[in-house]
């Protein structure tokens, strides 16, 4: 339940940001480009008034707004002709400075100004930025005459200012949305723990109470079997009580793993002993089927992990390898040092193309349940390996090219 707490957590700060993110992104392109708006078009008044700003006087606002700015809502009002800064240069065709009318701005000398005219002519754009200043360039005969420059600093830092306090405040409400929601997150998954723990109960429970009868079942068709009682209904019962049993052995084992999957008891183990102590019992089988077995396993492969464990995990990799290999075929067995762990990978050929490995870690998964019934297969198997895998932080794959199938992983320790 750590971990669906944990992922919940995560899928709320994500969500957060992502909100967050998408409104500062909204506002600063709206903020920015409403005073880019504003600035063009006060430009757009000194250019068709001879380079000066209109007092309001001699336009009622209704008309400045409308005949000047197509319509468009601008902050002009009595004050604008007394407050606006800016100043204007003349350049001729061959892009020189011809004059530079400074007698609305104090902020800036001729040479400055002449050189911010020099750089603009270079500028691709009829309009832009140049530092704190928008320009906006004005043609005859498609030749650039004015350059109009219009200081728009106090917009430039209200618009700083206010990017400032809310990327703050989304970065300080963020915050507080993840550490409270961590606090109520025990009170989210609570249910699902205890549900699941019901769930591992009544797995536990119905286990145990099974095992009497199945093992009542199974000595008794072993004594009729003892007393000269052969047929194959017997042998059917005595058989599918041994499965039966297996099955439930392999349910508590699951059970147990996600009981235990934090607080594993962890010891050096060599992982290349337990490999070949794995492969031991398999032998007969291989031989049997004609199967040639590779070894490629490094020495020193010392991990800290849990002993019983690790041996099922083996166990389980070689089982299946030896359970679903082809006639004749091959299984590679490799076991290699990684930084702070182990890297391992089990292959063996089949007899059946392009294998879907999608489902192969799920509960009672049979990819062939046809064969998986022959080989006595219940699909289980590999779900406790991911399970030991996922308890010892690594994690294993299967990947199926032609008529192979590889199982590969890595785990920490």
């Amino acid at each position: 339940m750590r971990k669906l707490r944990w992922r919940l957590v995560g899928i709320v700060f994500f969500s957060v940001v992502v909100v967050f993110a998408i409104m500062n992104l909204v506002l600063i392109f709206c903020l920015r480009t409403y005073n880019n708006d504003q600035a063009d078009q006060m430009t757009q008044i000194i250019s068709e008034n001879d380079g000066t700003v209109p007092l309001m006087k001699d336009y009622d606002e209704k008309s400045v707004k409308q005949q000047l700015f197509g319509g468009n809502y601008i902050e002009f009002n009595e004050e604008s002709a007394f407050r606006t800064r800016y100043f204007c240069v003349a350049v001729n065709s061959d892009k020189q400075i011809l004059s530079v009318d400074m007698d609305h701005i104090a902020a800036v000398d001729e040479k400055k100004a002449a050189r911010m005219a020099k750089f603009v002519l270079f500028v691709k754009k009829d309009v832009g930025n140049v530092g704190n200043y928008r320009f906006r360039k004005e043609y005859s005969d498609g030749e650039v005459t004015d350059i109009i420059f219009l200081d728009f600093k106090e917009s430039q830092e209200f618009y700083q200012l206010v990017v400032t306090l809310t990327v703050g405040v989304s970065l300080l409400l963020t915050m507080l949305i993840t550490i409270i929601f961590i606090i109520a997150s025990k009170r989210v998954v609570r249910p699902f723990e205890v549900n699941s723990q019901r769930q591992k109960q009544f797995i536990t429970d119905a286990s145990h109470e099974l095992k009497t009868p199945l093992a009542i079942i199974s000595a008794n068709a072993e004594v009729l079997q003892y007393k000269g009682e052969q047929n194959e209904w017997l042998q059917n019962i005595v058989d599918q009580t041994k499965r039966m049993g297996k099955l439930i052995n392999q349910l508590l084992v699951l059970a147990k793993l996600d009981e235990v999957q934090e607080k594993n008891d962890r010891q050096d183990v060599d992982m290349k002993e337990l490999a070949e102590k794995a492969v031991e019992p398999f032998n007969e089988v291989l031989e049997r089927k004609n199967v040639k077995l590779v070894m490629e396993l490094e020495d020193n492969l010392q991990i800290r992990a849990n002993r019983e464990q690790m041996e099922q995990l083996m166990t389980i990799l070689m089982d299946n390898a030896a359970k679903y290999v082809s006639e004749e075929g091959n299984i590679t067995w490799k076991l290699s040092k990684i930084h702070k762990g182990v890297s391992f990978s089990v292959t063996n050929t089949t007899d059946q193309d392009d294998v879907d490995t999608k489902h192969l870690f799920d509960r009672f998964y049979r990819n062939d349940s046809s064969r998986s019934s022959k080989t006595g297969g219940y699909g289980i198997g590999l779900s406790i390996a991911k399970k030991i895998v996922d308890a010892h932080k690594g994690n294993i794959t299967a990947k199926a090219e032609g008529k192979t199938v590889t199982f590969s992983g890595t785990m920490q320790g």
